[in-house]
């Protein structure tokens, strides 16, 4: 009998993420660096706005220092993630194994080195805006909410170029979200700025999630009330880190579904 492979990943015994056991998916890994597959929901590091939860970068540097076999072997000294990563958004978290390494990682993020693909999906198009666009807003942390907000006078520099990718008949749009550095929470303030808030981010101005019975509306078995996905639709799809060196992380099957769902999954795949 042949045995399945066994898959690259890293576990997280309760309670370090949380009250069920968890293992994350390696995405790629080299003697600098790890990216983990990050489903929605999970804090990449402690932030403010996010109240004290877990988050892996705590979790991780636990068990190292407690020894565990699967993180010592991969010959980190310590663990610090790169970039800060909304919890809402599913893709690559990606986190250095050393001091030095995660100062190079970070000082190339910072100065807009690596490049970054998100997808989303939103609601109809705004009849006078483009299918690609740039929004170069600065953004300002609300003074009470937990959010962005535009502000010329005090906010910071950053760009998110937008591309639409498909539409479905329902009207739902599904979008492409490039930059090459991004602030918390970037991509879905300038989407909203622009008439596009991230569907179900009701931080932003999302509109609510269709259900399953708007979406097949020739079926009315019960329980087609439930929304058709359970989490905001946004996802980091890929990192280019430069040198050739490029994370991709596939859509999560819910994410999959629902495109699916929408009938645009092969317009852009």
């Amino acid at each position: 009998m042949s045995s399945k492979p066994k898959v690259n990943a890293v576990g997280f015994p309760p309670p370090l993420m949380g009250e069920k056991p968890l293992r994350l998916c390696v995405l790629a890994e080299t003697e600098d660096w790890v990216a983990l597959d990050k489903p929605a929901g999970l804090l990449v590091r402690e932030y403010p706005w996010d109240g004290k939860r877990p988050n892996l970068d705590a979790a991780l540097n636990t068990q190292l220092q407690a020894g565990k076999p699967e993180l010592v072997r991969r010959g980190a000294t310590l663990f610090g993630s790169v970039y800060y990563l909304d919890p809402v958004i599913s893709g690559p978290a990606l986190f250095g194994k050393g001091r030095e390494s995660l100062a190079k990682l970070r000082n190339a993020f910072g100065s807009g080195d690596c490049a970054f693909r998100f997808i989303f999906v939103t609601g109809p198009k705004p009849v006078d805006l483009e299918d690609a666009f740039k929004a170069d807003a600065p953004l300002l942390p609300h003074n009470v909410k937990p959010k962005m907000i535009p502000s010329s006078a005090k906010g910071k520099k950053c760009s998110t170029e937008f591309r639409l990718l498909a539409e479905s008949t329902h009207g739902w749009t599904v979008w492409e979200a490039g930059t090459t550095f991004f602030r918390p929470h970037q991509v879905r303030a300038h989407a909203a700025v622009h008439g596009l808030p991230v569907l179900s981010d009701g931080l932003y101005g999302g509109a609510e999630m269709p259900t399953l019975r708007d979406l097949q509306t020739r079926r009315r078995a019960g329980g087609l009330m439930t929304p058709a996905m359970d989490t905001i639709p946004l996802h980091l799809a890929s990192c280019d880190l430069g040198d050739g060196m490029i994370v991709e992380s596939p859509l999560p099957k819910a994410f999959q579904l629902f495109l699916n769902r929408l009938g645009v999954a092969d317009d852009f795949q």
